[in-house]
């Protein structure tokens, strides 16, 4: 039998959530759950308030990165929510603790905020020169069929203890992507710019607008308007179009261990369902979206193991060559240094099993507590199944 690898050393754990509607933010609900079950706890709430959900000796989540629906989730675990709140708001599971009063429950209203309809004069005048078909693009009625301004209401009067990220005891990160610019902007405590990933960070916005901002998608949703203060206007959509899984924020943050979940596992072929051609084009597009989604995430990983690869290369060639100790760990480090590698930090990634085809047909707006219930057990038993390699025991 394997030994299980132990993270009982760990000191800083990042959660990365990502986006997926409000059948992501279940599945992530479903992650945190086996999470504590399996030792870990949650920190969240106002600096010197901070509720922990499980023993202080046990590794503790102080870092949140969210994109999308991810950026829900990890805002409400942030304010201090726990677990058994988040849950009861919405599900009909007896299991659920009767100590705690269930969050204010979140409607259609407050995710489909009505847009107001913005005309476009077809007889304006315009650099951009179009023929053909595709010159019905430019004189489209809407931007976006809802806002996520319900959204950010809901948080502001129902949710948060404070609209200022550097008001919370744990690090939260709020990703979204600059709609007229080719970069993302990270809502945060953090200040400054990435030159590397092309991302600004700032603490200059409310907590419910960054979230209002990451969760804007396209093209359901219109682009969110923020104005910094230094008064310049950036309209901004979701966090993940960019790049999924923002797990350089966290890092950055000095987190030693990142557990990222995401639910974008394309459709594997089972007999039961049969071939995608047989669903539709609805069913064909996201499966397409989501292989895009899959390969982005493969290829982060791919760079992260490779760096691992070269370190352990020139570290056994200079031990099998018997060359000095002292060259080869000065030569390491120069390699970790240029290469941003970080011996110490390690990698958890959850997601559904490639056969499990009802998280990949399951509604992605549906508020129904029956389908809400199924998505989070299928991230506990995702979780579990992920965790299943690591111990938190010394």
């Amino acid at each position: 039998m394997t030994d299980k690898k132990t993270l009982a050393s760990k000191k800083r754990v990042a959660f990365v959530a990502s986006g997926g509607a409000v059948k992501a933010a279940c599945f992530h609900v479903g992650v945190c759950l086996a999470l504590q079950e399996k030792g870990f706890s949650f920190s969240g709430g106002l600096k010197n308030s901070s509720f922990k959900s499980t023993p202080s000796n046990r590794p503790r989540i102080d870092i949140y990165v969210g994109s999308s629906a991810g950026a829900l989730i990890t805002t409400l675990l942030a304010s201090g929510h726990s677990l058994s709140r988040i849950i009861k708001s919405f599900s009909k599971a007896n299991k659920v603790s009767s100590a705690e009063k269930p969050l204010p429950k979140i409607g259609y209203l407050d995710i489909f905020h009505p847009a107001a309809l913005h005309f476009i004069n077809p007889f304006r005048r315009s650099k951009i020169h179009k023929r053909g078909w595709e010159t019905i693009k430019g004189h489209l009625f809407l931007r976006g069929l809802f806002t996520t301004k319900g959204l950010e209401k809901y948080l502001r009067t129902k949710i948060l203890p404070t609209l200022s990220f550097n008001e919370l005891a744990p690090d939260l990160n709020i990703v979204a992507t600059q709609l007229d610019y080719s970069q993302k902007t990270v809502f945060g405590k953090k200040k400054g710019y990435s030159e590397e990933h092309a991302c600004l960070y700032t603490d200059d916005i409310a907590i419910s607008d960054a979230v209002a901002a990451s969760t804007s998608l396209p093209p359901f949703f219109t682009p969110y308007r923020l104005t910094h203060q230094n008064k310049e206007t950036i309209h901004y959509f979701d966090g993940e179009i960019r790049q999924t899984l923002s797990t350089h924020v966290a890092k950055d943050s000095g987190a030693d261990l990142i557990i990222a979940s995401y639910t974008h596992q394309p459709y594997h072929y089972t007999p039961e369902i049969g071939s995608l051609m047989n669903q539709g084009i609805s069913y064909i597009t996201v499966q397409a979206l989501y292989q895009c989604i899959e390969q982005k995430i493969a290829t982060s990983k791919s760079i992260h193991d490779n760096k691992e690869l070269v370190l352990s290369t020139v570290d056994r060639f200079f031990r099998d060559e018997n060359l000095p100790s002292d060259k080869r760990k000065n030569l390491v480090l120069l390699l970790e240094e240029k290469m941003e590698y970080s011996r110490d930090l390690d990698y958890i990634f959850i997601h559904p099993q490639p056969d499990d085809y009802e998280m990949f047909f399951g509604d992605h707006f549906n508020l129904s507590a029956k389908v809400m219930d199924q998505a989070v057990r299928i991230g506990f038993k995702s979780a579990i199944n992920a965790l299943r390699k690591y111990s938190l025991e010394s």
